[in-house]
């Protein structure tokens, strides 16, 4: 389901035990964050959870904003810019349970958040690297409490110490690595949408789920493994109306896999041989 401008402002809203106004967003299916600006900046608090976002990023200018509840999605990339621009205030980030692996990660929470405080990692796969808490604790400094348990200064030290060793090095030369290759698996997503799907933007009628046009819902809509799986069935299509049906599908944000292939209408039959044809052919029957 697309965040749209009439959820948001459909959506529960709430003083929380905190005394802090909050918007509840969770557990909606949101493939993308969009719309954002229509709440006006009212809130301190806002609950994305269990939805299935990937990418934090498209924030509008939110300086009220302090707390964003981002667990269970699959995000896996960070705007560093578009926070460090638009949430500015941000001091408490929830990103337990989802999909974040590389280092890049962390120093783009860095840049982006210098009022970070509270921050959780806790079920992402980056926590399995080695030093990952002093890594973290080094590249964002205000941190207070990190996978909710206090930094403590002797963690700081160490963190340092990580930081001006080999190691360190040897880490934010992969961190650097693994920030070209985020760039150019987002490049490559938008580049392989575009010439799979060299649709018109113009569409007739509105469906619940459906982009402005398939590169549009491509991108939004569904997860790495299943645009991996849509580029293989373009691929291996055995006519053109196949990937015709493919991009219906795709456009209206409907996984091509999810419906029976023995829907896909019978191609038409052959035209019936015109009169000279016959003609012809009778003529050579009689030579023969």
């Amino acid at each position: 389901m697309r965040l749209s401008a009439q959820i948001i402002q459909s959506a529960e809203q709430r003083t929380n035990p905190l005394g802090e106004r909050e918007i509840i967003l969770r557990s909606l299916a949101i493939p993308a964050i969009e719309h954002l600006a229509v709440s006006r900046d009212q809130f301190d608090t806002m609950d994305l959870s269990n939805n299935h976002l990937q990418r934090v990023e498209n924030f509008p200018k939110m300086e009220r904003l302090a707390t964003l509840y981002l667990g269970g999605n699959e995000i896996n990339f960070v705007d560093g810019k578009n926070l460090k621009k638009n949430v500015p205030n941000l001091s408490t980030l929830i990103l337990t349970s989802n999909g974040v692996k590389g280092w890049n990660v962390i120093s783009d929470l860095g840049e982006g958040c210098s009022k970070l405080e509270f921050l959780s990692l806790v079920g992402n796969p980056i926590t399995r690297r080695q030093h990952y808490r002093l890594y973290t604790i080094h590249k964002i400094p205000t941190l207070k409490v990190l996978d909710f348990q206090k930094v403590k200064q002797s963690e700081r030290e160490r963190a340092q110490r990580l930081a001006l060793s080999a190691a360190g090095a040897a880490m934010e030369a992969d961190c650097r690595l693994e920030a070209r290759a985020a760039a150019a698996a987002t490049h490559d997503d938008g580049a392989v949408a575009s010439k799979i799907y060299n649709v018109d933007n113009e569409t007739n009628t509105f469906e619940p789920g459906e982009g402005k046009n398939a590169e549009e819902s491509f991108a939004t809509q569904f997860t790495l493994e299943e645009k991996a799986k849509i580029r293989e069935m373009v691929a291996n299509a055995a006519s053109a109306e196949e990937i015709d049906r493919i991009e219906s599908l795709v456009k209206k944000g409907i996984f091509p896999g999810n419906v029976d292939n023995s829907s896909i209408p019978p191609p038409p039959p052959p035209p019936p041989p015109s009169e000279d044809q016959d003609n012809g052919a009778s003529k050579r029957q009689k030579t023969d």
